[in-house]
């Protein structure tokens, strides 16, 4: 059953990279991305569970004051410690967006896409048919919701996809 679901994505906005908290600049940013956005009827707003996300998904539900949910699957893929650097950086590096590429010493690109999907699903089910929603999310949640729209490729390269701290993305599924 296709529910005609307008998705509307937002990146956090700049970061302190010591406290994980949105800078002044970064809360600046997603305040001036409210203007891409003031005219929309959100229903509900969903975020990874990240302080950036939510501070982020926060500043832009003072607006709408609608029902908020944390999707935990949607967290940031895990980047590897500086010990694992050493052990696995140049598997972790050259297979970064191959989903065919295995290994159970750390988040692959599989693993990553796969919690994803589940996250999405979670979403979906969620929302009403007919309704607008928005996730406040990070850049490599954007390649997820890529392959989840478009499949995974048959090379398995997943396609790498960027965007700027609050920028705003409307997709329509």
């Amino acid at each position: 059953m296709k529910k005609n679901i307008k998705l509307i994505f937002i990146r956090h906005g700049d970061t302190n990279v010591n406290t994980g908290k949105l800078t002044m600049r970064g809360t600046k940013q997603i305040k001036e991305s409210l203007r891409y956005i003031k005219d929309e009827e959100i229903k509900a707003i969903f975020c990874s569970p990240r302080t950036r996300t939510l501070q982020t998904a926060n500043i832009i539900n003072n607006k709408f004051n609608v029902p908020l949910f944390i999707i935990k699957e949607l967290n940031e893929r895990q980047i590897l410690n500086s010990a694992e650097r050493l052990l696995y950086g140049d598997d972790f590096n050259n297979n970064y967006l191959n989903y065919a590429y295995e290994n159970d010493k750390f988040e692959t690109c599989k693993d990553f896409i796969d919690r994803c999907f589940i996250g999405l699903e979670k979403i979906l089910s969620k929302a009403e048919k007919n309704s607008t929603i928005l996730l406040c999310a990070h850049s490599s949640t954007l390649y997820a919701i890529n392959a989840y729209l478009n499949g995974i490729p048959k090379d398995n390269q997943i396609q790498w996809l960027q965007c700027s701290n609050g920028t705003v993305i409307k997709f329509h599924l």
